[in-house]
């Protein structure tokens, strides 16, 4: 059916499936010098590639302190060594951090203080952010769900 409003209730309703906006990215509004930039993952975003239409962006001055990741659905990840990159768009696996075939497949919270590349220092330009896959012809399910909140000043 979809979306209905009816003027008796005053009040829309909507029936049946939904698209959800997983995979989107954004700054979450704080007070202070940290500021966090928020991801949600999914094995199936990952897939789909979901990142090469994401418009997630550090600002040119932000330092990277920590990453601190919630993973509530363990992924499936298949391959040689094969982890989830954070980082750089098209430079993730050198310019970000990385998660392991052990930390993705497992429910919990790790918390990433090294970045390496130029996330190790003050970002020189607005630097798009993506995830990928690593390691030896990796393969991933559509199982798995992370919220990562990458925590940062800027100059």
């Amino acid at each position: 059916m979809g979306f209905e409003n009816m003027a008796v209730r005053g009040v829309p309703n909507f029936f049946g499936p939904r698209t959800s906006t997983e995979g989107v990215g954004g700054e979450f509004k704080t007070t202070g010098v940290v500021k966090d930039l928020v991801l949600d993952i999914t094995g199936q975003n990952i897939l789909d590639d979901v990142w090469a239409v994401q418009t997630v962006t550090l600002p040119a001055g932000a330092k990277p302190l920590r990453a601190i990741t919630e993973v509530t659905e363990a992924f499936v990840l298949g391959g040689t060594t094969p982890t989830i990159d954070v980082g750089t768009d098209g430079s993730e696996g050198t310019n970000g951090f990385d998660f392991t075939e052990a930390q993705a497949e497992a429910v919990g919270v790790v918390v990433d203080t090294t970045f390496a590349g130029t996330w190790a220092a003050r970002l020189a330009a607005d630097t798009l952010v993506s995830v990928a896959l690593g390691g030896s012809t990796p393969t991933v399910t559509a199982v798995g769900r992370m919220k990562i909140v990458i925590e940062y000043t800027q100059m």
